[in-house]
């Protein structure tokens, strides 16, 4: 696969709201090629998008289809798609720990999984993550006793550790203060240069208008639809 190949599409893909879950989309269309970012402004009171969950596989619309890599989700064999997923960051939406890990456990647990890398490289990588994102080392304790801000910054790590080929981040900068924004910017550009897709929700227009970002292909929700804005 190229750069001028999309790393992740959607081909018209509409799927209807989820009671008490996520909102309805509509014939949505974007691609994502690899070494690019995307910024997606989500409406106050919508901002339940089952974007990230589609974009991994783990939801089926009613109509079209998402690839990864050039190929189907729904065409893929389970193995398959387990391995693809390992090559994926996420910062949850919602809550995305398991709650009898502790969180050193939870950020390196795909790694360990997915991978044959010694743990004891996987976890200075791990560190130095931290440590780039302002915390003062890998938190090892249950996340229910992490504070949420230094919580949501560990997520940034595991979303990041690895090189993935695609980071979803929805909403990260939920509960962290902006003066923490350039160092998640500062991995968004690193996973760009090396030719990462970077899909990033946001209800903050400071952030989606940071000096700091790297061109972005923008989006915004209109209702069910995606819209395309501009190029920044």
């Amino acid at each position: 696969m190229n750069r001028n190949d999309p790393l992740l599409e959607f081909a018209d893909v509409t799927i209807a709201a989820a009671p008490l879950g996520h909102a309805a989309l509509c014939h949505v269309n974007p691609r994502f090629l690899p070494g690019t970012l995307t910024l997606i402004q989500v409406e106050p009171g919508n901002e339940q998008l089952p974007l990230a969950d589609l974009a991994e596989g783990l939801l089926c619309p009613e109509e079209g289809c998402i690839l990864f890599q050039g190929e189907a989700w729904t065409a893929m064999p389970p193995e398959r798609a387990l391995q693809r997923r390992s090559q994926i960051g996420r910062v949850f939406d919602g809550h995305g720990w398991i709650s009898n890990l502790d969180v050193n456990e939870n950020v390196t647990l795909s790694q360990q999984h997915h991978t044959r890398r010694p743990v004891a490289e996987i976890l200075a990588e791990a560190e130095a993550l931290a440590r780039a994102f302002g915390l003062s080392g890998l938190p090892r304790t249950r996340p229910s006793l992490v504070p949420h801000q230094e919580l949501r910054r560990a997520e940034w790590i595991r979303a990041f550790l690895g090189s993935p080929l695609l980071v979803l981040l929805e909403r990260p900068m939920r509960g962290v203060p902006l003066e923490h924004v350039p160092r998640l910017i500062g991995a968004v550009r690193e996973a760009c240069a090396r030719g990462a897709v970077v899909l990033w929700l946001t209800d903050n227009d400071r952030i989606a208008r940071h000096a700091a970002l790297p061109p972005a292909a923008r989006y915004a929700m209109r209702g069910v639809t995606l819209a395309r804005i501009e190029n920044g």
